[in-house]
């Protein structure tokens, strides 16, 4: 068998021994090494040499991140940024829904008012047709009884188109009565459309507030995250300085 391996580097190895070495290993590594069998494997050696200080610093690195593995607490993360920013969010609802309510308590409130003075409006001016109506028939009847005639059927026929003229609600009393309808029904569509609003409203912000407030959190966990890894970061680089230095 014929043997290629450099004899200099492979002084008082037994031949086969040293051709299998050489082999597996091209002499990298062997006291007194100072060349190849072919151009090849300069070129590797060169390579080996300069690779050599990389590979031993991805060494290390394995080997701080085997010993001091990053670690970050998400659920604690999380809870800590939810007591930060949960309290600022609920601040804005609570205030939001007051503000809520306020304006609903007003607006029943203004309601309530203008009912009661159409109310009003409508009884004293009911009061004025009851009391002209009453004047009207007081005149009829005394005009029958000036002329003999209280009993006749023509003064009971009168009495009675006037009463029914006025239960009926013709002419400016049944006008009347139709705007104070009309006017009642429009405040109360108002405070109902108003409240529907309100509800509305508050639905939708209360909704963009638990969205922001995940948005923070979030951003509050991230942050923290970051944080650890600056802080572990800085941990290694001190590490690398003090084995190099």
């Amino acid at each position: 068998m014929a043997y290629t391996y450099p004899t200099n580097l492979y002084q008082g190895w037994d031949p086969a021994s040293a051709q299998a070495d050489f082999n597996a290993t091209g002499g990298a590594g062997k006291a007194g090494y100072t060349g190849s069998t072919s151009g090849g494997n300069d070129v590797d050696s060169y390579i080996n040499a300069a690779m050599a200080p990389i590979l031993s610093l991805i060494q290390t690195k394995q080997k701080y991140d085997e010993a001091n593995p990053f670690f970050f607490d998400e659920k604690l993360a999380e809870e800590a940024a939810t007591a930060e920013y949960a309290p600022y969010y609920q601040e804005l609802l609570t205030d939001y829904t007051s503000n809520v309510e306020k304006q609903k308590s007003r607006s029943t409130a203004d309601l309530k008012t203008t009912l009661e003075q159409l109310n009003a409006g409508k009884e004293y001016y009911t009061g004025v047709q009851r009391r002209a109506l009453d004047k009207a028939v007081r005149s009829t009847n005394e005009g029958y009884a000036g002329k003999g005639l209280f009993f006749s059927g023509v003064r009971g026929r009168d009495v009675a188109e006037l009463n029914t003229e006025f239960q009926k609600g013709y002419g400016e009393q049944g006008y009347y009565t139709g705007q104070y309808a009309y006017k009642a029904n429009q405040a109360e569509l108002t405070n109902q459309r108003t409240a529907e609003d309100l509800a509305t409203a508050q639905t939708q912000y209360q909704r963009d507030t638990e969205r922001e407030q995940k948005y923070a959190i979030a951003g509050g966990v991230l942050q923290r995250k970051s944080e650890v890894r600056d802080e572990y970061e800085i941990g290694r680089k001190t590490y690398y300085e003090n084995l190099y230095a």
